[in-house]
Formats: structure tokens, C-alpha cells, sequence
């Protein structure tokens, strides 16, 4: 088995510069507190360290040494998308990622089918997928975990050979501090004068043991290229993107700007796997404390962020939250896309992608309740209809012109109109659009129903239906109704 490697070197750091994209090539740190203590800067990028500033300065400190740093505070909602995130690297690449820290893990053998070039490209690819998810990584393909590991810390990009003794070859001549970070082997090994991991691999692994414990044998093992357990896991059900704010927002438009770059972040991770969002639950955290969970439903999956923003806030004007915002969770629930075979004696449809997209933009026009397909209602009342969520159907045989019926097409709401009736029936008619004399009347044909309905849910009905031929060469569809004598257009036949 090829194993790939992808390691982030700072993810906390990254994880921090993924909702600041325009910080990246600038001098930026990263400040975390621990207990009592003045925040301190713990991870830097290489711009900072050029300026001067060090590990375990203060805020002040950091800001004296270089005045134009970045410094971010280390927050659980950026560590957690961040560690998703890295995971999401792997997922787009393959179905089972096994996850280590900064560091993923996963198979990699399928993927020579799609780079023929070989390893050299699948590394490259890797690293270029996970620059586009916001991330500065080091990728190696080897046959054992430790094998790959290592290589992460020696190279950016590194190919370890298949066969064991080109792997022991390649590691035989890295230096010890790329095997471990405990400071007291090191030492050790110091001691003993082996300064190469090749060194490492000719001593007894029995005696490493006894002498250092488990973890010098776990490094000599490493040594020597020996074989670790693979334990990779499943992608998770929903994606995740998180952020807490440094200021409490009161309005929309800049609660919009937010949500922009967390959609972006998150649909840029589904992109990745060929995914699309075909859902969005959001939780605000409120001040001082409180929890606005809502749930903002799709017409379709789709992959542009305007639309999710849009539907994001239109709900939000529905119902605005009950006090100021302070952090933003937002969980994507993932959906594929999938083709739609065309039939070739019917002309091109939408691309489904795009169909999509233009209906989860009208349900940010009219509401996602208001978008769907028509379904027939068990009512003997023509205009009653209700709405399905739309799927698009498979193509349906076109019927011969000998099958071809008349359609009714509804004004809806129906307009009132003034009617003169005569023996036979109506004999003229007159509204503010529609003003005609009739030809031919048809009628009447009474229906009635819903008389167990009570005036709060619409109540019962009783109409008197006629098809009437108007003579501005149009054929119109009439009822009144029995309660209150009133005639209405319901609309033309064509």
C-alpha cells in the first residue's frame, strides 16, 4: 500500500489565517493565553520570525519587535474547522483519511489512474488542493506511515521509495531531530554518537528498548522503516465552519459579510469532494449568552455562495436574532449533484447544476416554502394546488396531435366581472381587462364541497361553472358563486 501525507506545519496558525485570506504573505503570529497569563505568541509564520519576533512574547512585545504583525488569538471554533478542513483534504482524494494531529493519512494507490505522470504529480496536486482550501502544506507518498512522517519534516514534497531498502536508504540519512521531539532522546542518542536515523536503525532495537523505553524503541522502529497501523475513518455526515467575532454585530449586512467567507470556506471544502449544499443549519451565539439555531432549507444543492447568502439573509430579516451576535456556526449538509442523461429528440434542458442554482435563487426571492412543483389535491375545487419540492423528471414521450387536449390557463386571483344573463345563459360580459359578447355558452355545471370545513380553515363552497365563446375569438372559463350571486373569469382555454 502507498500511503499519502499531508501535514500542515502551524495548523493552528493556518486555521487562524483562513478567515483572514489577506493576511497571508504578511507578518502574522498567533497568541494563545494560558491561565492567568498575558497572552503569548506560540506559532509565527516565517515573515515574523524575519522581523524579529520570537515565541513566548507578548502581544506588546510582538507589536514593538514588528509593527505591521497580524496577531491572532487562538479561538476552539478556528481549531476545530481548521482540523475539518485538513480532513477535507484528504476526503477529496479518497474515502477513508485517517487523521493525526496536523497530519492526514490515506490511501493513495488508486490515484495513479488519474496521474499518469506518477507520484511526483499526485504530491503536487495534493499540495496545490489543500493552497486552495487556505492551508500551506508538505506532502510525501511512502509505503509506511513513520516513513511518510518523516519525510513531511525533511521535504516539502518527497516521493520515499516502494521497495524497504530504498525507504531505509532515504531515511538512512536524516538527522535524529527529524525522527522525535522529545529533547531527552535526542540527548541520548547524542550521547551514544548516532547523529542519523541510519545510524539508529544498526543498533538492536532490543537493547534501544531497554535502555530508552518504549519511545526509543518506537524511534529505532521508525529508523528502519518498519510498518504502523492504519486506521482511517469515514468523512463526517454534515460539514462544519465556525468563527468567534472579536466585536458583537447588531445588524445584518455586516453579519452577511461574515457568513460570505464562512460559505465560501465551506463550499470551497465541498467543491473538493464534487459535493454541493443541499441544506444549512446555522447557530448564532448571542450576547451575553444564548443560542439562535435555525435551519434555512434548499430548493436544490447548490454551489454558489451568493445564493446561501441570500437565503441566509432573508431568513435572517424574517426573524432577526433577539440580541447581538458573537460567534457563527454554520453546518452544511452535503449532496451530489448528479447528471441528467438528455433525450435527443427533445431540445436541451438546463444544465442541472444551473437549475439548481435558479431555484435556490427564487427561493431567496419568494421564500423556500413557495418553490416547488405542483401536486393535485384530493378537492373538487379547481384552484385548490400545493406544492412538492421539485425534482426534475426523466423525459416523457411527446403525445401525437391526434391526443392533443385544450388547457385551461388560470387567472389567479380569479377577476370579478359583470355578466348578462339570458334564457340560455350568459350573453355578454364586462371586466376592467376583458369586455366581449358570447357566441356560444355552455353550462351550467354546478359544484359544491367542503361543507364540513368551518370559516376559519375557508368553510364550504358552492359554484355554477360555464365555458362560454366570447366573440373576441377567445374561450373563457365563468362560475359564480351560489353564496353571493358574484361572477368571476377563471381564465381561457388554449
Amino acid at each position: 500500500m502507498r500511503l499519502a501525507c499531508v501535514y500542515v506545519p502551524q495548523l493552528a496558525l493556518q486555521a487562524a489565517l483562513r478567515r483572514c485570506p489577506e493576511a497571508h504573505g504578511t507578518p502574522s503570529a498567533l497568541l494563545v493565553a494560558t491561565g492567568k497569563n498575558k497572552p503569548r505568541v506560540t506559532e509565527l509564520c516565517a515573515e515574523a520570525r524575519r522581523a524579529d519576533v520570537r515565541p513566548g512574547m507578548t502581544a506588546a512585545q510582538a507589536a514593538a519587535a514588528a509593527p505591521g504583525l497580524r496577531l491572532f488569538t487562538a479561538t476552539v471554533a478556528d481549531a476545530e474547522a481548521g482540523a475539518a478542513a485538513l480532513g477535507d483534504v484528504g476526503y477529496a482524494f479518497a474515502p477513508r483519511v485517517e487523521r493525526e494531529g496536523e497530519r492526514i493519512f490515506f490511501s493513495a494507490d488508486d490515484l495513479k489512474r488519474l496521474y499518469p505522470a506518477g507520484e511526483p504529480a499526485i504530491a503536487q496536486a495534493l499540495q496545490a488542493h489543500a493552497g486552495r482550501l487556505g492551508f500551506g502544506a508538505r506532502v510525501a507518498l511512502a509505503s509506511t506511515k513513520g516513513a511518510a512522517r518523516v519525510a513531511t519534516r525533511a521535504h516539502d514534497l518527497a516521493v520515499v521509495p516502494e521497495d524497504r531498502a530504498g525507504a531505509r536508504a532515504f531515511l538512512a540519512q536524516l538527522p535524529v531531530h527529524l525522527l522525535t521531539d522529545d529533547g531527552d532522546l535526542r540527548a541520548a542518542f547524542r550521547r551514544w554518537g548516532t547523529r542519523t536515523a541510519g545510524a539508529i536503525a544498526a543498533l538492536p532495537t532490543d537493547a534501544v528498548a531497554l535502555r530508552l523505553g518504549p519511545a526509543g524503541a518506537a524511534v529505532a522502529r521508525l529508523a528502519r522503516g518498519e510498518d504502523e497501523p492504519f486506521h482511517p475513518q469515514l468523512p463526517p455526515d454534515a460539514l462544519e465552519e465556525a468563527v468567534e467575532l472579536d466585536y458583537p454585530i447588531y445588524e445584518i449586512e455586516p453579519l452577511a459579510f461574515v457568513l460570505r467567507g464562512l460559505t465560501d470556506r465551506a463550499l470551497a471544502r465541498l467543491s473538493g469532494r464534487s459535493l454541493a449544499c443541499a441544506g444549512l443549519t446555522l447557530r448564532l451565539a448571542l450576547d451575553p449568552r444564548g443560542l439562535d439555531v435555525r435551519e434555512v432549507p434548499l430548493a436544490a444543492p447548490t454551489r454558489e455562495a451568493k445564493t446561501l447568502v441570500d437565503l441566509i439573509r432573508l431568513d435572517l430579516a424574517r426573524r432577526p436574532p433577539e440580541a447581538a451576535v458573537v460567534g457563527v456556526h454554520l453546518i452544511a449538509l452535503p449532496a451530489r449533484v448528479r447528471a441528467t442523461q438528455l433525450d435527443i429528440l427533445r431540445p436541451a434542458g438546463p444544465a442541472p447544476d444551473r437549475l439548481a442554482t435558479t431555484l435556490a435563487r427564487l427561493a431567496a426571492l419568494v421564500g423556500p416554502e413557495n418553490v416547488g412543483a405542483p401536486a393535485v389535491v384530493d378537492n373538487w375545487r379547481e384552484e385548490a394546488i400545493a406544492l412538492t419540492p421539485y425534482a426534475p423528471s426523466g423525459p416523457s414521450k411527446v403525445s401525437p396531435a391526434s391526443e392533443m387536449r385544450l388547457a385551461l390557463r388560470h387567472r389567479r386571483p380569479p377577476e370579478e366581472v359583470e355578466v348578462l344573463m339570458g334564457r340560455a345563459g350568459p350573453t355578454a360580459l364586462r371586466g376592467l381587462e376583458t369586455t366581449a359578447r358570447v357566441l356560444v355558452a355552455a353550462g351550467p355545471y354546478r359544484l359544491s364541497g367542503d361543507w364540513w370545513q368551518g370559516s376559519a380553515t375557508g368553510g364550504s363552497w358552492a359554484r355554477e361553472y360555464w365555458d362560454v365563446h366570447a366573440s373576441d375569438g377567445a374561450i373563457y372559463r365563468l362560475h359564480r358563486d351560489a353564496r353571493d350571486g358574484r361572477f368571476y373569469l377563471d381564465g381561457y382555454y388554449d
